[in-house]
């Protein structure tokens, strides 16, 4: 019947309007990838703010000004280990000429306030550890740790911190360049890598996580090119780097780094492929690499049995190096 035909027709619509709503939030939900990365990796990262003092009038002291300097972090250890930069804290108050002892709060994701202090840094690497002085009664949400190894320029990556007091703030873009070089952006004093990112960083997310799409922490955010002329430059310090400094600040509170006693410097590839080498320009006498028998002229080939580009290692590992002289090749350990 006519009666009948009508609502078989208005049922129909109406399973076909569900359906297209089903459709468009299962799209919604598919393509919110960046909110669920920032998500996994929000609740581990803090916002920081240290008491800054500088000496004053009074002779050996700090009588002068007080004032705070702010940052972010990231909770690494369930018993309140925070990387940082270290230029977030390096102004820290020093009472009794004490390193540490300024005051430092924490400042939670979800806004709960914990007072810490500095555990130690390394201004060379810019990586710095604040340790809490008192617990939360719930337990601490930790940051999810990746490796930036095997980043590729076009990723996807997300900033997260408290850039100019915005607390909880979240920027996504795209890695622009996974080795860009201190020297290339003026921090010559800085020999390692940096990931370069479109990401928006600035004052406040220093010492907070960057982050790739499984919530992982890939870098920590240090620095962004400033001028009227720039847009969408930004650098972080790779997870890699940045955690062998780490793992030493955690276990002695300062860095000791490794020492080859070689100058070198790196050649582009020629009849062996893709790989390029490292000639030795230059040898420290009684160095480990005297030692070991690396000369002037010669060329790295292999290290640790694995093609090098450059040399880059653990402080105190020891070493396979295989080494290409006017003899045959040969190799040689430095310990």
């Amino acid at each position: 019947s006519a009666v009948a035909a009508a609502v078989a027709s208005a049922v129909a619509a109406a399973h076909d309007e569900q359906a297209s709503n089903c459709i468009s939030e299962s799209a919604t939900r598919q393509f919110q990838f960046l909110a669920d990365a920032a998500d996994k990796a929000s609740p581990s990262v803090v916002n920081l703010k240290v008491d800054v003092q500088q000496r004053g009038a009074v002779i050996g002291g700090f009588g002068g000004t007080r004032g705070a300097a702010t940052g972010s972090g990231f909770i690494i250890s369930e018993d309140g280990l925070i990387v940082t930069n270290a230029h977030v804290v390096a102004h820290s108050a020093q009472m009794g000429g004490r390193f540490g002892q300024g005051a430092v709060t924490v400042t939670m994701w979800d806004g709960t306030k914990l007072p810490a202090s500095v555990h130690s840094m390394d201004q060379q690497s810019d990586v710095a550890l604040v340790k809490l002085t008192k617990m939360p009664a719930k337990p601490l949400p930790v940051a999810s740790i990746g490796s930036s190894a095997l980043l590729r320029p076009g990723e996807w990556v997300v900033a997260l911190g408290s850039p100019l007091h915005l607390m909880n703030t979240v920027t996504a873009g795209i890695v622009s360049s996974v080795a860009r070089q201190g020297s290339e952006i003026g921090m010559t004093d800085k020999r390692h890598e940096f990931i370069q990112t479109d990401a928006a960083i600035n004052g406040g997310n220093s010492g907070g996580p960057l982050i790739n799409l499984d919530g992982e922490v890939i870098g920590i955010n240090t620095a962004k090119l400033a001028g009227q002329q720039v847009s969408g430059i930004s650098f972080a310090i790779p997870m890699d780097t940045a955690w062998q400094v780490i793992k030493q600040l955690r276990t002695n509170r300062t860095v000791v780094r490794p020492y080859l006693g070689i100058k070198f410097s790196t050649a582009l590839p020629t009849r062996r492929g893709d790989s390029s080498e490292v000639r030795v320009v230059g040898v420290s006498p009684g160095s480990p690499a005297e030692g070991a028998g690396v000369k002037i002229g010669d060329t790295i080939l292999q290290f640790d049995n694995k093609p090098v580009s450059r040399l880059r290692r653990e402080s105190g590992e020891v070493m396979d190096l295989n080494v290409e002289t006017t003899a045959p090749p040969r190799n040689v350990r430095v310990d």
